[in-house]
């Protein structure tokens, strides 16, 4: 099979998946790749996590992590090469459908540099407080994100 070069890449479909057997550090990779923290993914959060590919490369991914009846959104996070092409839109709208399947009727998110791309989608700034006890209890408010990270919301019932 010939070797693909980056204009091939670029013109393949962009294909949505949970992660696949082996494919945990490509995920990682991605989101260190995008300066986001990744020391804390979990097989646990692994599992509710949605990967895009171009080929077979990993260049997007988002995860959600459970608490209650809400979700985390969090490790949004796609390769330089691919942003602007709307896969990280994909990825947000994958999330929220599997979030609904869950039976998750709010999903909040922490962000220091992408409010303006999901307040396009329909999150809302937020008082940090505000999140239910489940959601600050996560790793990402304790600790990982500092508190001039802004805290979004969407329901999604």
């Amino acid at each position: 099979m010939p070797r693909m070069d980056a204009r091939d890449e670029k013109r393949l479909p962009v294909t949505l998946s949970g992660v696949r057997a082996g494919e945990g550090p490509a995920v990682e990779a991605v989101i260190a790749g995008c300066g986001l923290h990744h020391a804390d993914i979990t097989a646990n959060i692994l599992r509710n996590t949605i990967v895009a590919r171009k080929g077979p490369r990993v260049v997007g991914t988002v995860s959600i992590e459970v608490a209650g009846s809400s979700g985390l959104l969090r490790s949004l996070a796609v390769v330089e090469k691919f942003r602007c092409q709307g896969v990280a839109t994909q990825l947000v709208a994958a999330a929220e459908k599997s979030a609904r399947q869950m039976r998750i009727r709010t999903l909040y998110l922490l962000t220091l540099t992408a409010e303006p791309f999901f307040s396009a989608r329909g999150f809302e700034k937020v008082d940090r407080s505000s999140a239910p006890a489940e959601i600050r209890d996560t790793a990402e408010f304790r600790s990982l994100c500092p508190d001039s990270a802004v805290c979004m919301k969407k329901s999604i019932v």
